[in-house]
Order: structure tokens, then sequence, then C-alpha cells
């Protein structure tokens, strides 16, 4: 069986999940929008990183996140 070589920027994209995580631990603890600022880092970087891998389907859901997040705090400081 043939071993698998390890993706590119494997660092940055498991940096990105820890940041998600953390994010996601801010927000049930109630810090809003300390949460969505910090959603929001994590989802972009993992977006791009999704882009230099080509993975089309991670690019929209990140990217589709990180764009909820930052209509939230545009209608937040908005309103």
């Amino acid at each position: 069986m043939r071993k698998l070589k390890p993706k590119p920027h494997q660092f940055w994209a498991w940096c990105s999940t820890l940041t998600i995580l953390a994010g996601a631990i801010v927000a049930a603890f109630g810090f809003y929008p300390l949460y969505c600022y910090i959603f929001l880092l994590g989802n972009s970087s993992l977006a791009i990183i999704s882009w230099l891998w080509n993975e089309k389907s991670l690019v929209a859901l990140n990217t589709g996140l990180a764009s909820i997040y930052l209509i939230g705090l545009i209608n937040l400081y908005i309103n």
C-alpha cells in the first residue's frame, strides 16, 4: 500500500482548526462579539489554505462561514 504525501501548509491548517475550536469555546462562554472575530480569523485562514489545496468544498464552506460572521459584525456596528 502506498503512503500518502502530506499536504503542504498542514501546520497552518492545524492552527486554523485550533482557532475555530477556540472560537467555539469562547462562544460557549457567551463572549459576544469576541467569538465572531475568532471564528472570522479561523474560517478565513482555513478558506485560504483550502484554496491552496484546491479543495472547492472546503473553500465554499469556510468562505461562507467567514462571510456570515463578517455580516454579523457589520450588522452589530451599523445598528
